[in-house]
């Protein structure tokens, strides 16, 4: 998928990118993982916002999805405060929601 979007100018193995998912939700974490590390990214998971920003720190990923309702730390939180580290400024989010 995301390898997948810029193959032709800069060739990715999807083994090569970093995916961090924070939710509070376990079953959550592991629907999205398992299917994420089935196409062979590598996924990283976080139970909440600030375990999920101490991550994304050290691993740096590619994309982040983050639950929108966490308890503590919410999502939008959460990103705000990734966007302060200079190293995930730039880096994609998607907000993950059980509407």
């Amino acid at each position: 998928m995301i390898g997948s979007i810029n193959q032709k100018r800069y060739p990715v193995k999807n083994s090569d990118v970093k995916i961090l998912l924070v939710d509070d939700e376990p079953d959550i974490l592991e629907l999205v993982g398992y299917h994420l590390k089935k196409e062979g990214y590598t996924v990283f998971t976080a139970p909440d916002g600030q375990q999920g920003i101490d991550i994304a720190r050290r691993q740096v990923p590619a994309l982040i999805i983050l639950d929108v309702m966490m308890p503590g730390m919410d999502g939008m939180e959460t990103c705000e405060k990734m966007r302060q580290i200079p190293q995930l400024k730039d880096t994609l989010v998607v907000f993950l929601t059980a509407l």
